[in-house]
């Protein structure tokens, strides 16, 4: 049952509201209904709700009174009275989910004797109140100050002797428990703080984190980081949370509510104070390629040009199609984790290569013949030089190529096998493309070599950067270069899209890529795929949001950052401060 009790008592009206199965009515502190007058007993009555009646019963040979009415047990209906001792219960109708409401009126001058009587005093027993009280004055001000401070102005050996006997040291000062991180430094306070009864200052903080960066450029923007002046104002020791970083909102909101107000009115930073309610659309750093070398440049992710020039040419949704695309052996069904996949610990993840990745499907083979055969996936150069390579030493065994080409065709049996048109009846050898070559004998042997390679790797390579290899993937051009006629475009696979803010792939392995990045729907590279404001504010709301997950600006942004310099450099304290 639940039961709303409404005790009234001179001009105070307190209530409470009661869930179980029965309510205690007595002077005990253990009861429902306490009524803390000495002539009723520790336990009086009982109430309780059968078929949707409320009944009251009487503990032993107690009474009550219903309406005047003398009772051991009785239903109780909205309206009806009952008399405790001279305090009256009113059964009034439920409230809200509660059953019934039992108006609890007490009478005053009963309670107040009764407290009066209860009251005892130290000089009741015959005891000096006022000499005890000097006495714990004295006892608290030794034990609490003047025995530790005694043993660290002393110095020396005397607070150690202090912490290695039972009397008290200095570790009574300490305000709560060290973090784990500083639990090496048991209760010796003067690792943090040098001068007595001082916070910590960042001299001490900086002895042993020398390599803490700053947050912005120092040099550019000055020392001041408005709320944040010392290490303290982030990092709290002593903590009753148990974590050493605030990470409440209010650390960033300080400045970065109003950039403008905190100093930074030149700063290209919009300001936030909320992820939910007061959030800027996110930025995405993306590479820009000039012709001569890579730019990068931060571009509102909501912005209409908004594209992406990694120079390759490559169509998700023809790979992550659920219809399947052309592989070696057959239709093979891929899935965005078949190339990416989380590094360990899950923050970015691994660069997608051509040899792990795409080599299964994308053979670079260039000759027929050799269907084993493949350039490296590399520079045009190395590629030519591959190239020539291979059809210098086809050139140097042509006569060896030539004799098994034809013991092959005299041992052919004289009928040919059923085929299918369009199909070669054998595989194209060497000797037979060599032959197409209609290779001059009456040339010396190095022009001969010379017209064969030079005529072989430029029909090689003009199949592979211009028709059926290089050019399905990359951007190719003419070059002006004689010996490698082609160049493509420089490639860069962008590898850190949000570089100020912290995101943690294993912490959504659950989630589908597809719920973040639309990769299905994606017919070329220029596509930025990354997650807009949106939809992490699906999942994702500010410091105070109710039915989602409360984040603060620390969930996804670091305060010292890698790219600026270490604190310990630029900062300049007054040794004496």
């Amino acid at each position: 049952m639940r039961i709303i009790v409404r005790y009234i008592e001179s001009k105070s009206v307190q209530q409470s509201t009661f869930d179980g199965s029965v309510a205690t009515i007595g002077r005990g502190t253990d009861q429902v209904i306490q009524i803390a007058d000495r002539r009723l007993p520790l336990a009086h009555s009982k109430l309780s709700v059968a078929s949707g009646k409320l009944s009251l019963s009487a503990n032993g040979e107690h009474r009550f009174s219903v309406n005047d009415q003398l009772s051991k047990k009785s239903v109780l209906n909205a309206g009806d009275e009952v008399d405790i001792s001279g305090h009256t219960l009113r059964v009034l109708p439920g409230e809200g989910d509660a059953e019934f409401v039992v108006e609890v009126e007490l009478s005053s001058e009963q309670v107040e004797s009764l407290r009066d009587r209860f009251t005892t005093r130290l000089k009741h027993v015959g005891l000096p109140e006022r000499g005890i009280s000097w006495v714990l004055f004295v006892l608290i001000i030794s034990v609490g100050l003047g025995i530790p401070g005694v043993g660290f102005y002393m110095g020396g050996d005397t607070m150690e002797v202090l912490r290695d006997g039972p009397l008290p040291d200095d570790g009574v000062w300490l305000t709560g428990k060290l973090h784990q991180s500083h639990a090496y430094m048991g209760d010796d306070c003067s690792y943090c703080h040098a001068e007595a009864f001082t916070q910590a200052r960042d001299k001490e903080c900086l002895t042993c984190h020398t390599s803490v960066n700053h947050h912005f450029d120092t040099e550019l923007m000055g020392q001041g980081y408005g709320e944040a002046d010392q290490c303290a104002d982030c990092h709290k020791e002593h903590s009753s949370t148990g974590s050493i970083i605030r990470e409440d909102q209010a650390v960033c909101t300080t400045c970065h509510a109003d950039l403008e107000l905190a100093g930074f009115a030149d700063s290209s930073l919009r300001p936030a104070n909320d992820f939910l309610e007061d959030h800027p659309t996110f930025m995405v750093s993306l590479d820009k390629w000039t012709g001569t070398s890579w730019q990068r440049e931060r571009v509102d992710l909501q912005a209409d040009d908004l594209i992406e020039e990694s120079n390759l040419i490559f169509p998700h949704d023809i790979h992550v199609s659920s219809d399947g695309i052309d592989g070696v052996d057959g239709k093979v069904v891929m899935v965005c984790s078949d190339c990416h996949q989380p590094e360990k610990g899950g923050l970015n993840m691994r660069p997608v290569t051509m040899e792990q990745h795409c080599a299964d499907c994308h053979q670079l083979t260039f000759d027929p013949a050799s269907p084993d055969r493949v350039v490296p996936h590399g520079s045009p150069p190395d590629l030519m030089l591959t190239l020539r390579e291979y059809y210098a030493y086809q050139f140097l065994n042509r006569d060896q190529l030539n004799a098994s080409s034809k013991t092959a065709q005299l041992e052919m049996p004289e009928s040919r096998e059923v085929r299918r048109p369009g199909r070669r009846a054998r595989t194209e050898s060497i000797a037979d493309l060599m032959a197409a070559t209609q290779v001059d004998n009456t040339k010396p042997l190095t022009q001969q070599a010379s017209d064969f390679i030079e005529l072989k790797v430029n029909g090689a390579a003009e199949n592979l950067f211009e028709k059926q290899t290089c050019t399905i993937c990359h951007e190719i051009a003419k070059s002006g270069d004689q010996e490698v006629p082609w160049e493509v475009t420089p490639v860069r696979v962008n590898e850190s899209w949000m570089p100020l803010s912290v995101f943690s792939h294993s912490k959504h392995k659950n989630m589908q890529c597809d719920g973040c990045h639309e990769a299905e729907s994606s017919a070329v590279a220029t596509d930025v795929l990354m997650p807009d404001i949106v939809s992490c504010r699906s999942c994702h709301g500010g410091e105070h949001a109710s039915n989602l997950l409360q984040s603060t600006c620390t969930t996804c942004h670091e305060f010292h950052l890698d790219s600026q310099s270490s604190m310990g450099e630029h900062m300049k304290m007054d040794p004496l401060q």
